[in-house]
């Protein structure tokens, strides 16, 4: 059914192509079927946009993330807009990806931002194998808490 919707979408004319509604559609069955280059692409379209959401940087990322793009994972949420870095999964996000790249301290300093922004993401950040190590305090770092 998705690649059926996905020939639809192909036979709309030019303009309709890049419309918000269009792309937002392709996200969803490029992602359902794993195409996520497609995906990825269909992400920086949307994130091109005038006033595009934090939501859709985040998506962008984990997009590039399905194909190993870590490096510019971070890059494409480092495009969003200022007020993203108030939001408590952006920073999460970005701060699995600065781990992964090896940037630890910076990785630290944005799941903590993450957390003080949204409680609610402890539960996640314990579990990831990435981030879990950097909540705990150390010799040098006493207890964000």
């Amino acid at each position: 059914m998705a690649e059926e919707a996905l020939r639809e979408l192909d036979s709309l004319q030019g303009q309709e192509q890049g419309e918000e509604e269009v792309l937002e559609f392709r996200l969803v069955l490029y992602q359902h079927l794993g195409r996520w280059d497609h995906a990825a692409q269909a992400c920086a379209r949307l994130c091109q946009r005038k006033g595009a959401d934090v939501d859709r940087f985040i998506a962008w990322g984990c997009c590039l993330y399905e194909l190993a793009r870590v490096d510019e994972c971070r890059k494409a949420m480092l495009q969003a807009p200022l007020e993203a870095r108030e939001n408590g999964l952006w920073n999460f996000h970005l701060a699995c990806y600065e781990a992964l790249l090896g940037c630890r301290e910076e990785a630290r300093r944005l799941v903590h931002r993450a957390l003080a922004l949204d409680p609610a993401l402890r539960s996640m950040a314990q579990c990831n194998e990435n981030l879990a190590p950097l909540l705990l305090p150390g010799p040098d770092r006493p207890d964000p808490e």
